[in-house]
């Protein structure tokens, strides 16, 4: 509207205004299409993570990325003596880091570290002790395989605090509901950027690791390849382990394992099985030769090693690349 009426009052100038006074006038109409047109520019081309107009409870192509929303509503900081009260330290505007029963909050006295809050009675099925046994295998698979986690701490369970249900806000309301009891587990926090890979559709395990990768230096990648490989043995000897298969990959090559809580089962399904069978050594290949993550769908399933499997549309992953879907 400013071009707009700048223009038009150029062209629409008296006949008695003077030839200078009218140069001054244009050149001032030009700067201001100058400086709307580079701060229209800056606002496309750069994320502003603070503009975000809903939050999404589940991180888009399951990258992590933490920032806030103006949509959900703000707690006051937090102050001394609050270390003891989760629900007084937790980042009530983040953006959302769920899965289909928990949500992870990032803790503001200490950004490192945050709080994996679940419903204990989730669907009417009491979660607290599969929690501690999640917690007891992650130490186990840590002493004896070195793998990575984020259990900081064994998890608690407790009423749910009135504040923290007041201060929920956007779609956190929907996804909690009313629980009388919540299960609370100490965390580290997850580095930025970093990705889920899964086995259930290798095309979904190739864009995410490809994405990743591009931006790994070589020293990364080759720290990855070494990851994966190591992987491969920990889940040969820990076969529950292939059960809804996840591990996070960060820009430095490390992984680490995610909710352990599926794994209770010795044991994994056919079905998923199926879906591991060559998944990492797909992985690897696709770190060592990214021209096998572009051309992977030119090759047969069984060369791969790997399922095709469609998934219900609102799984599916979109045409965009993860940058484009931030």
């Amino acid at each position: 509207l400013l071009q707009i009426f700048t223009i038009t009052q150029v062209m629409t100038l008296p006949r008695s205004i003077t030839v200078p006074a009218a140069i001054i006038l244009a050149a001032a109409s030009v700067a201001c299409m100058v400086l709307t047109s580079l701060s229209t520019s800056t606002e496309s081309s750069s994320p502003n993570l603070d503009n975000r107009r809903q939050l999404k409870l589940m991180p888009q192509k399951e990258i992590i990325r933490y920032g806030l929303d103006p949509k959900t509503i703000k707690l006051r900081g937090t102050r001394p003596g609050d270390e003891g009260y989760w629900w007084k330290d937790i980042n009530y505007r983040q953006r959302g880091l769920c899965g289909g029963e928990k949500c992870f909050f990032i803790s503001t006295i200490d950004p490192l570290r945050g709080y994996l809050v679940g419903d204990s009675n989730f669907h009417g099925v009491p979660r607290f002790a599969e929690a501690v046994e999640a917690y007891t295998y992650a130490a186990k698979l840590e002493s004896e395989y070195d793998i990575r986690h984020f259990y900081a701490d064994p998890p608690y369970e407790m009423n749910t605090p009135p504040l923290f249900m007041r201060n929920l806000g956007g779609p956190y309301v929907k996804h909690f509901g009313t629980p009388k009891g919540l299960i609370i587990q100490p965390s580290r926090t997850a580095p930025e950027g970093s990705i889920i890979i899964r086995c259930y559709n290798h095309n979904v395990l190739y864009k995410r690791t490809a994405a990743i990768v591009r931006k790994m230096s070589g020293k990364a990648k080759k720290n990855l390849v070494k990851e994966l490989e190591i992987q491969n043995h920990v889940v040969e000897g820990n076969p529950g382990l292939m059960n809804d298969f996840q591990l996070m990959i960060d820009k430095e090559g490390r992984t680490y394992h995610l909710d352990l809580n599926r794994a209770k089962k010795e044991k994994a399904s056919r079905q998923d099985r199926v879906y591991f069978k060559g998944c990492l050594e797909g992985a690897i290949k696709c770190v060592e030769d990214p021209a096998f993550c572009r051309e992977s769908n030119q090759f047969p399933e069984e060369q791969l090693g790997l399922v095709s499997n469609q998934l219900p549309e609102e799984n599916q992953e979109s045409n965009q690349s993860p940058e484009e879907n931030q």
